[in-house]
């Protein structure tokens, strides 16, 4: 059984009324018309936006990564698409955000944003109040919300950013295969990031929700800032470097060379 089902949670979307033409008509099976829609340009949508900007709060705030609320706007809502997976304040785990208890408030959340390169999304700030008590179902909500995210989206290509220290690679991981793209990035906020693609969305989908599937590789040194600079330094020289999947503690394993 499924986190989101086990925990009677729903989907939600944030988008624009022009994006729903866009969406699958049933990602991961639940029909388009049953998901919880919210329209940033509409105020009554505004309870539940708050809710989203508790969560950012909650989860990346200790890692120094908290998001300003313009950027939620201007850089995912209003461009993009938010989902994730939802219930009644009072029924939610770990901490809700307080207040109305009868209010339905947000327990994962993924930002999605269209870049420039035909049908491609920059997928980020996946995150869920599961991480505040970490454990085995706080990956597999976050897998189950990054594959509504893509199962709804339908695109061809994923970009994606995490930092190499993130309890996320242990999620990003299911997806793989994936190509980094980068792995050291001085114009980022946290040099020592990943920056990966996968492709295609459907078939990484397929394989995050199916049996783990493991794979030996390379264990990366969150804090080996030197070997970071060097992985970095090969990439730009045009060598391919592949994340296989995740130790039991959560660390990147690569391979280099074709996947």
């Amino acid at each position: 059984m499924r986190v989101s089902d086990s925990l009677s949670l729903e989907p939600w979307v944030v988008a624009t009324p022009g994006l729903s033409r866009r969406l699958a008509e049933r990602p991961l099976g639940v029909p388009r018309d049953a998901l919880r829609w919210y329209d940033p340009t509409r105020c009554a949508s505004a309870p539940f936006l708050d809710h989203l900007d508790r969560l950012d709060e909650l989860t990346f705030g200790p890692q120094d990564l908290r998001m300003p609320r313009w950027a939620f706007y201007d850089c995912a809502e209003l461009p993009g698409a938010l989902f994730g997976f939802g219930g009644l304040a009072d029924h939610v785990p770990c901490e809700a955000g307080g207040g109305d208890t009868t209010l339905f408030v947000p327990v994962s959340m993924c930002m999605a944003t269209p870049m420039v390169l035909s049908d491609t999304w920059l997928v980020f700030s996946i995150s869920s109040l599961l991480d505040l008590c970490p454990g085995p179902d706080a990956v597999a909500l976050g897998v189950e919300t990054l594959a509504l995210t893509l199962a709804a989206l339908r695109p061809r290509r994923v970009m994606g950013t995490m930092q190499w220290r993130s309890p996320s690679v242990a999620m990003y991981a299911r997806f793989a295969p994936l190509c980094v793209r980068a792995a050291w990035v001085p114009a980022h906020t946290h040099a020592a990031t990943c920056v990966f693609q996968l492709e295609p969305a459907e078939a990484a989908v397929e394989r995050a929700l199916g049996p783990t599937e493991k794979r030996e590789g390379q264990v990366v040194d969150p804090d080996d800032h030197a070997a970071l600079r060097a992985m970095q330094a090969r990439i730009e020289k045009g060598d391919s470097l592949t994340l296989v999947g995740a130790t039991a503690d959560g660390l990147a394993q690569v391979v280099w060379g074709p996947s």
